[in-house]
């Protein structure tokens, strides 16, 4: 849990620093891409981070509970026996959220190094390799669902199949989750084509969505 916690901190605390839009990028579509996605990847982090914390510490709950068959040839045996949606969320909520912060920052090396195009492409590239090392690594030394990409959809699987036992008006709260998580996606591609809208008085003083002086100063 306490990584977990480190890079949600992380990530939320680092979600936003895009959203001022340099005067030489203003009319880049391309450049507006990029920063939409690296909020949304930083966000996306934050949120599978925070899920890793809340689930691992429900699972903790329910090891010490004595209500669980603890009897088993290895503890991953135990886990994925008793506690499989559980040990699978963690593992995918952790691993993903690491990864979605990492192309993030790949995100954020390539525009704050625009004036130094080969830097900037190093440095984007050096991210990306680490995090293809780290996810290479974690599929070599997997234990159960054969790599990354087993696990994920192993968790896809067992989340609809909680979301859908309790979708139900009884229990509207997975029935909001389910909307969310559609609109969500929606408005995710959405906002790839949408253009930047500058508060009223900015647009006034034609800054764009750059900060006035004034108000950097104060």
């Amino acid at each position: 849990r306490v990584p977990a916690t480190l890079v949600a901190a992380t990530a939320i605390k680092e979600a936003f620093v895009l959203v001022s839009v340099p005067r030489d990028l203003a009319a880049s579509q391309g450049w507006r891409i990029l920063r939409r996605c690296y909020t949304l990847l930083m966000l996306f982090s934050f949120s599978e981070e925070l899920s890793c914390v809340f689930i691992s510490t429900g699972a903790m709950m329910l090891l010490q509970s004595g209500t669980l068959d603890t009897k088993a040839p290895s503890l991953v045996a135990l886990l994925v026996r008793e506690l499989e949606y559980e040990y699978v969320s963690v593992r995918h909520h952790f691993i993903t959220g690491v990864l979605s912060l990492m192309f993030a920052q790949a995100l954020r090396a390539r525009q704050a190094l625009r004036y130094q195009p080969a830097l900037a492409r190093a440095a984007m590239f050096a991210v990306c390799s680490s995090a293809a090392s780290l996810l290479t690594y974690s599929n070599a030394r997997t234990i159960t669902y054969g790599g990354y990409a087993g696990m994920a959809l192993r968790f896809c699987v067992l989340h609809l199949r909680l979301m859908a036992s309790y979708a139900r008006l009884a229990h509207p709260l997975a029935l909001i989750g389910i909307a969310s998580s559609v609109l969500a996606l929606v408005f995710a591609i959405q906002a790839t084509h949408e253009p930047t809208h500058a508060p009223p008085e900015e647009r006034r003083l034609g800054w764009g969505l750059e900060m006035p002086a004034a108000r950097r100063r104060g």
